[in-house]
């Protein structure tokens, strides 16, 4: 059952309604409310339980309504709600009847057929199992891709933020969003999943320079290597030059004394260039023994052993790594400036390292030409390695120069390629943290087996409705209904006949012609009413499991049928599982409360809890106007006629001293329903409007002059019952402040006319 509406908002003029201060629904209930007070609408918000949706008008209302066992159905769960709930309002009407062509159809389990009743009822029972079990798959996938959908916005935005503080020129990314990165992750699955994608901190800043709109000009470099074997080569010849001696008789002094025998070796080639006979120094006689003596020393060996000692010692000094003039750093793009300075520190140093191994080479040759005849100098070969790393420094400088210049003649391709990386890098590192893959791979298989849950299902209905058809009876539902209209009208001229071609009922007069669609409103109410409640037994429908809800079924019914209808639907909902009864009209709110009080005190004299509950609509005043739905008061649940209820109301604005502009235009409608109850019961003839009942009030009163009838005639026509009520704001305020005279006038007059009346009526309204 249900228990309670606890919220409704945005539902029509229930704006935000809150009924977690009214007394719990029971199995009977009954709410009274005047025509503007939402009662049409409250039983809109029943009809969404029956269809399972909301009705397009109330698209964006919601709710939360408490069922028994404490689950609640709310706008998000409603479609897999499982309440057996049907609603008699205008809106079954409207969907049911074409009062110029036909009804519906029937379909009622012929008593012959019962038996197979219970294996559609078994089928039912796992549809609506599979239903609510494929609804939970459905919301399941709802929420994960929900999940999905505010992830990608989310991480598009932050893509879009990292994107375009490298390029705004670029519009592509400049408005980058939802719609991309999804697109972007389609096209590229396996590289988002992978976990090299995600790069290093170092390479995303390195991809971000490649991805600059900075375009620079080429580098040119031509790189000058050392030749292979070229040092082991040039060893070798040293080695023989070191190791090499030539012949001579040494003088010692010239041996121990580098400097005077070079002094001497120069002097001897003056002199003999001169021919000297005498030494130029000193100007003594040069010796033939002397000259023999240095002539031996600096033979002609020698001397060109030492030529070729201080050749070598001349090419020395050219030798070493050879000078390359790197391009500085400044001159690449930014991705290979930290590239390019490491490459030149690397070439100084390997460099550095060969030309100190030459500077020993050159170390040794100096040794050689200051002792000619030392064999035993040592040096060393220059380290393979270190050649290989200087070429190969080169060449990576020479590699950089190509990835810069590449760069340059293909600005834009890279550049683009820099972006994608960079964008395969933001995707890979959102998506692989969201685990992007692993909820679509649970999206689709939930896809998956909700698609093979509904072939099931739609199968299922299938033979549901294969065995329903076989089980029901159009014909079958015409009678039961005929029966049921003839007696409710007390005539047997109309009937319902069942039209094959149209699949559903004419409405015959007298038994001929075709579709009747001259009815009176009496008869198209009784009709609608009888009909509902026919189907309510449809298909095998139980009533003890249905709860039913009855929107005004008597709009347009005499007295007469007024009884009849409060008869049938006693006798009809009296065994459903719950029942709401909405209504206006004041005696079938009697005849309804009068059946359920009585209910409550068979139950109390068995010492059993109440099952009957009693409710009022109080549309509020205000604008935009909005509804509650609230606890009757006793006025309501102990009068016997609407009059009562009128009085106490209108009474409770007397004790008022003041009455702001909302509560005055209400006074105003009360006051002209009581007058003219009153005067109509005083005086019964025929008067047919209010001025002439309150001419015939006025006569014999003193106190009530003619000025105070024109008043209060005034007030309650102007404010009550105008065609067109045009309230300006002085006339607003002439209500106001006239309103609560004009209610104690009114007392004033009724207590004129009949004292004892007014007085009991006081006693009863001051007492409820």
């Amino acid at each position: 059952m249900i228990h309670r509406i606890n919220r409704l908002r945005q539902f029509g003029i229930f704006a935000d309604y809150n009924g977690s201060d009214i007394q719990q629904f029971g199995k009977f209930n009954l709410i009274y409310g005047w025509n503007g007070t939402g009662k049409s609408t409250l039983s809109h918000v029943f009809s969404c339980l029956e269809s399972r949706s909301l009705i397009p008008r109330f698209s964006g209302a919601q709710f939360n309504i408490t069922l028994e066992g404490g689950s609640s159905v709310t706008e998000a769960n409603l479609a897999a709600s499982q309440l057996n709930i049907h609603v008699f309002n205008q809106s079954f009407i409207r969907d049911n009847i074409d009062w110029d062509k036909s009804v519906k159809s029937i379909l009622l389990i012929a008593k012959e057929k019962i038996d197979d009743l219970q294996a559609l009822e078994k089928m039912k029972l796992d549809l609506g199992g599979k239903r609510a079990a494929h609804s939970t798959k459905l919301n399941d996938i709802k929420t994960k891709t929900d999940a999905q959908e505010k992830f990608l916005t989310g991480a598009a935005k932050k893509m879009k933020i990292g994107l375009q503080a490298i390029d705004t020129s670029d519009s592509y990314y400049l408005n980058y969003d939802r719609r991309k990165l999804s697109k972007f992750i389609e096209g590229n699955g396996e590289a988002v999943a992978n976990k090299d994608s995600v790069l290093s901190e170092e390479k995303v800043i390195e991809l971000t320079n490649a991805a600059k709109p900075d375009h620079l000009p080429t580098v040119t470099f031509l790189a000058t290597v050392i030749p292979e074997d070229y040092f082991k080569k040039a060893a070798g010849r040293i080695r023989d030059l070191i190791a090499t001696t030539a012949v001579n008789q040494a003088i010692e002094r010239l041996t121990d004394n580098p400097d005077i025998r070079d002094w001497v070796q120069k002097g001897l080639e003056v002199h003999e260039h001169h021919r000297s006979q005498k030494c130029e120094f000193c100007g003594e006689p040069f010796t033939t023994a002397r000259a023999e003596a240095l002539a031996a020393h600096f033979s002609k060996e020698f001397t060109a052993f030492q030529t070729r000692l201080n050749d070598a010692a001349t090419w020395m000094q050219s030798q070493g790594a050879p000078a390359n003039e790197l391009p500085v750093a400044t001159s690449f793009y930014k991705e290979f400036a930290a590239d390019a300075t490491r490459l030149e520190g690397e070439y100084k140093a390997v460099a550095a390292k060969i030309n100190q191994q030459i500077e020993g080479w050159r170390e040794a040759l100096q040794a050689k030409i200051t002792d000619p005849a030392k064999t035993d100098i040592q040096i060393t070969d220059v380290v393979e390695g270190d050649v290989t790393a200087f070429n190969a420094v080169l060449s990576s400088v020479v590699a950089l120069v190509q990835k810069h210049n590449n760069k340059t003649d293909n600005f834009s391709a890279e550049t683009s390629k820099a972006k994608k990386a960079l964008e395969l890098h933001f995707a890979a590192a959102e998506i692989q943290e969201f685990d992007y893959a692993g909820n679509e791979k649970q999206c689709k298989d939930l896809q998956t087996s909700a698609d093979t849950d509904k072939k099931a299902i739609d199968e299922l209905q299938v033979k549901v409705n294969d065995l329903e058809a076989l089980l029901s009876n159009e014909t079958v539902g015409a009678k039961e209904f005929n029966d049921v209209l003839h007696r409710f009208i007390g005539r047997s001229e109309l009937c319902l006949s069942f039209n094959q071609e149209k699949k559903g009922y004419e409405i015959i007069r007298n038994g001929v012609g075709e579709h009747d669609g001259n009815l009176s409103e009496g008869e198209k109410t009784a009709i609608a009413f009888v009909y509902f409640i026919t189907k309510l037994r449809e298909n095998g429908n139980n009533i003890a499991d249905t709860i039913v809800v009855v929107d005004d079924p008597v709009s347009s019914f005499d007295s007469n049928h007024l009884f009849h209808a409060y008869s049938f639907l006693k006798t009809q909902c009296i065994d459903s599982k719950q029942l709401f009864v909405l209504t206006h009209n004041f005696t079938y709110f009697k005849l309804v409360r009068d059946w359920f009080t009585t209910t409550n005190k068979n139950r109390a004299k068995k010492n059993k809890t109440p099952v009957a509950f009693f409710y009022r609509l109080d549309a509020q005043p205000g604008s935009p106007r909005h509804s509650l739905l609230v606890d009757a008061d006793e006025s309501l649940k102990n009068y016997g006629s609407e009059y009562h209820y009128i009085f106490k109301k209108l009474y409770a604005y007397k004790a008022k001293t003041t009455l702001d502009r909302d509560e005055a235009f209400l006074t105003a409608n009360l006051a002209r329903k009581l007058l003219k109850s009153f005067f109509t019961f005083k005086f019964p003839k025929g008067r047919n409007d209010v001025s002439a009942l309150m001419d015939a009030g006025l006569a014999g009163c003193s106190v009530t002059t003619a000025e105070l009838k024109e008043k209060i005639y005034r007030f309650i026509n102007k404010y009550s019952h105008s065609d067109v009520i045009e309230i300006t704001e002085e006339s607003a305020e002439n209500l106001a402040g006239e309103s609560h005279s004009v209610v104690n006038n009114i007392f004033q007059w009724i207590e004129e006319v009949d004292k004892k009346h007014f007085d009991e009526m006081v006693e009863v309204a001051e007492a409820a």
